[in-house]
Parts: C-alpha cells; sequence; structure tokens
C-alpha cells in the first residue's frame, strides 16, 4: 500500500471504523472537528513548549486569534533544559506540558522509547493535513521517527545550521563547511554549545556523516571554537563580525530579528552540503489538555498557519501550497530523496557520537 492509500485507510479507521461514502465522510469529519474544537474550548488551554525566538513565539501565540476562547502558554527554552524537567515532574506525578515545537535530537528519540510521546498520527483530523499532495515527499516523509507517528516536521531548510557573515567572509574565500578547518578561520568560530544536544549537537552530527570523525575532531581541537549557549549572543557576535561563522546558529530567530532591523543583511547559510534543519512537533503523552493539543496541532499543519510562519518567522514550509520564507534555502522537491535530514531517529547514534566527541574535546 503506498502512503497516499495508507493515510486515507488511517483517516477512515479513526474516524468512522469502516469506509463509507466521500460525502458521508465529510459531514462525520466535520462534526469530529466540531466537537474537538468544543472540547478544547471548555479545556480553556494548551501549554506549549518552543524553540527560543520572538518571531516563532509571536506565530505560536497567533492561535488566539483563530480560536478565542483556548488560551495558548508558551514556554521558550532547549530541549536539553526541557527533558530533566519533564522527568522530574513525571516522578511526582506532575503532567503539565501538551506539545513541544522546535528541533529534535537523540534524546526527544529516547523519550519516545521511555513512553512520554503520543502519536500524532491519530490526531491529524483536518482534510488539508491529511492530503498527501499537500507535502513535498508526501505525509509520510514529514515523520523523524522509525515508526512514522510520532515525531512530525513542519518545516524545512536547506543546510542553514552553519552560517556566515560574506561582508567579513567572502564566499570565495569559504565556499564549503570542508574548508572550516582550514588555518585561516581559526578563532572565527562560534558554536552552539554541542555538549548536551540542540542544534550545535545536529551540526556536528552532520559534519561526521558528511566528512567523517576525524574532520570533526580537527575543527574542535584546532580552530580555537568559542562555545556558547546563547543563540542571541551568537547572532550578535556574528552580526558585529566578532565572530563571522556561526555552527548550530541557523537563519531564523535571532539572525531574522536583526535583519528585520536593518543589520547583518549579509549573513547567509554555507552551501556545499545538502542537510535539511527545521522544526518538529510533538504530542507529550497525558497531555493535560488533550483536544486543545489537537486542535493546536492541525492549525499548525494548516495552509494558513504554515504562511503566516514563513512570512513571519522566515521559515520554509514542507507544504506545496505555501511560499517559501527563505527562497534561498527552499527544498527542490525533485531532489527531497537526495538530503541529508540529520533529525531523522536514523542518524540518533551520529548525534550521540557528536556529543561525545564535544565531551571528549572541549574543556
Amino acid at each position: 500500500m503506498n502512503n497516499k492509500k495508507f493515510f486515507i485507510a488511517v483517516f477512515s479507521l479513526v474516524f468512522f471504523g469502516q469506509a463509507v461514502p466521500a460525502q458521508e465522510q465529510t459531514r462525520a469529519g466535520q462534526t469530529a472537528w466540531e466537537k474537538t474544537v468544543a472540547e478544547a474550548k471548555r479545556e480553556g488551554s494548551v501549554v506549549v513548549s518552543a524553540l527560543s525566538g520572538e518571531l516563532l513565539r509571536q506565530v505560536l501565540m497567533s492561535f488566539e486569534q483563530d480560536y478565542p476562547g483556548i488560551q495558548v502558554k508558551v514556554q521558550s527554552g532547549n530541549l536539553r533544559d526541557l527533558w530533566p524537567l519533564v522527568y522530574k515532574e513525571r516522578e511526582m506525578g506532575q503532567y503539565l506540558w501538551d506539545v513541544r515545537v522546535g528541533g529534535v535530537d537523540a534524546s526527544t528519540y529516547e523519550a519516545k522509547e521511555r513512553g512520554l510521546l503520543d502519536p500524532i498520527l491519530p490526531v491529524l483530523m483536518l482534510p488539508e493535513v491529511l492530503d498527501d499532495a499537500k507535502w513535498i515527499g508526501g505525509l509520510a516523509s514529514l515523520f523523524g521517527d522509525k515508526e512514522r507517528k510520532y515525531v512530525i516536521h513542519i518545516s524545512g531548510l536547506l543546510s542553514g545550521d552553519i552560517v556566515v557573515d560574506r561582508d567579513a567572509v567572502p564566499e570565495a574565500e569559504l565556499k564549503s563547511p570542508k574548508e572550516l578547518t582550514y588555518p585561516k578561520w581559526k578563532g572565527k568560530i562560534v558554536m552552539q554549545d554541542p555538549r548536551e544536544g540542540g542544534s550545535g549537537t545536529a551540526a556536528l552530527a552532520a559534519l561526521i556523516q558528511q566528512y567523517g570523525e576525524g574532520f570533526v575532531r580537527e575543527l574542535l581541537t584546532r580552530q580555537n571554537v568559542v562555545i556558547s549557549d546563547n543563540r542571541r549572543q551568537m547572532a550578535e557576535w556574528v552580526v558585529r563580525k566578532r565572530y563571522p561563522i556561526a555552527i548550530g546558529l541557523g537563519t531564523a530567530g535571532p539572525i531574522t530579528q536583526f535583519q528585520k532591523e536593518g543589520l547583518g543583511k549579509n549573513i547567509k547559510p554555507i552551501t556545499g552540503y545538502n542537510t535539511i534543519a527545521g522544526n518538529a512537533v510533538i504530542l507529550f503523552n497525558k497531555a493535560p489538555h488533550p483536544n486543545a493539543a489537537k486542535v493546536y496541532i492541525n492549525w499548525l499543519l494548516s495552509e494558513k498557519t504554515q504562511a503566516r510562519l514563513a512570512e513571519i518567522a522566515k521559515t520554509n514550509s514542507r507544504r506545496t501550497d505555501v511560499k517559501p520564507g527563505n527562497p534561498d534555502l527552499a527544498l527542490d522537491p525533485k531532489r527531497f530523496r537526495e538530503y541529508l535530514d540529520i533529525s531523522d531517529e536514523k542518524y540518533a547514534p551520529v548525534k550521540l557520537r557528536a556529543q561525545a566527541l564535544a565531551k571528549e574535546l572541549l574543556r
């Protein structure tokens, strides 16, 4: 069974229990959705953990405009801080989170194996979300976990993790990530701390996957890479050309904010490797607001919200009917299968190895 038929079958089974005429499916689907929205309003709120970034937060909060009566409570922060907190809460019998929006790493898949996540596939309800043709690579390609139902990606940027201020470092002087170990870049690189997961770890894992472990060892031991866990600080350093090369920062978030202010206009991702970066959504199990979480996830994946994310946060949607917010980093649907999606669960061991190397080599 191909992916499209699979998801149509899932949709029918979840909501109708058997195959029924399309017109009846539409009516039943509308009724199920209306009931879910009504229950969500009775719950009154949805609690969201999100990647730091004011522009992303702005869009996530706009749910309240589309669904008055359901309050959004957004707590921004890194995954490395989130999971220890959630484990402690669970030990005390507390279930406080509904949804997470942001990057994923090995800790996300560990949480899945430990039973902290509920599958997202069964909560997808809107026809425009379930339509295979609306997604680059099809709906199944959005899922990063091996089961293809827990971790769903909502955006995809091509090779956005490593950025360079091209006013300070012309493209002719640094054409590829493979050149980051050249002596002339010593002391000119800042990296998001890769020792505990996050975008720095993802970037290192991608470099290991493409250039080997020896390359990463050379990068971390010979280049005097500055380590930071403050993305705003990293962005400011790049903008001010103190460290014109940043690994694990990307072009969204703080960089986008600076560029809106007219600064760092020539900060661009480095070319030369076909790695996908982007945000994903997960659903916590025993969510305190299950219906609101369901509505929120469908809303996030809708054309309207994806277009809003593209316009405001300058992300690139995985939807085929949304214009890229960052056209220079748009995915080519014809080459989709060639891209390296380092956030996929099959690369979790590479990420763990990147973390281990960072802990070994960075003091």
